[in-house]
């Protein structure tokens, strides 16, 4: 929904091609992200149950009851949407991004990350990997929208070099992206193949430790 005030851009902000790597820095910690399927509500609906009342008013923009919950998870058109998530060594999804397209070159960028895995860098790392997926999409403007009050999301948003309107207790920042490279869709290629092998070590590794523990299969 369009906000009524002045474009603020971030003092020395950039676009997504020069401010966010095309792969992740050297010095980054590594974190595998895997694209989310339908099979996956399930776990979907636990990550955002799991979210403690503040933080669902900050990603939802209200006070989302469990109810409401559901009614969102079940309503994610997996055609059409992207949903890429960072599991735990529990195969726990402790970080959820969602790219909802809402025009053939727009799409609106959503994150929740567990508040014991906040920190680590893994709302930016979510972010870059949405901006890969819209601009191999063909998509020209990535976007959000969070309450002004969404102090982590504001700092995505200024890393990533945004231009953020204010209005009231509202906050849009958008991101013009570039067209699409070779290098892009290499790039989207490696993170999904290291996530969908970390998640099989990660499964493995578990099934593991529960022979080990019972004797039996998990």
């Amino acid at each position: 929904m369009p906000l009524a005030s002045e474009i603020d851009p971030i003092p020395g902000g950039r676009g997504v091609a020069d401010h966010l790597p095309t792969s992740p820095r050297a010095s980054a910690p590594i974190i595998p992200i895997r694209p989310i399927g339908p099979e996956h509500r399930g776990l979907l609906q636990q990550h955002f149950l799991a979210l403690g009342p503040e933080d669902r008013y900050l990603r939802f923009g209200y006070a989302a009851s469990d109810e409401r919950v559901r009614s969102y998870v079940d309503s994610i058109r997996f055609d059409r949407d992207e949903i890429f998530g960072v599991f735990n060594r529990k195969l726990e999804l402790i970080a959820v991004a969602h790219i909802a397209v809402v025009e053939a070159d727009r799409a609106e960028f959503g994150v929740s990350v567990l508040s014991r895995a906040r920190g680590l860098g893994i709302g930016t790392r979510l972010f870059h990997r949405a901006a890969i997926f819209a601009r191999n999409r063909g998509m020209h403007q990535l976007y959000m929208q969070c309450l002004s009050s969404n102090a982590a999301m504001l700092k995505i948003a200024r890393r990533a070099g945004m231009n953020v309107r204010n209005a009231g207790g509202e906050t849009e920042a958008v991101l013009e992206l570039p067209e699409d490279t070779l290098q892009t869709h290499i790039d989207a290629v490696v993170e999904d193949q290291t996530g969908h092998v970390d998640y099989w070590f990660k499964s493995l590794m578990r099934r593991w430790r529960y022979f080990r523990l019972f004797g039996g299969p998990a």
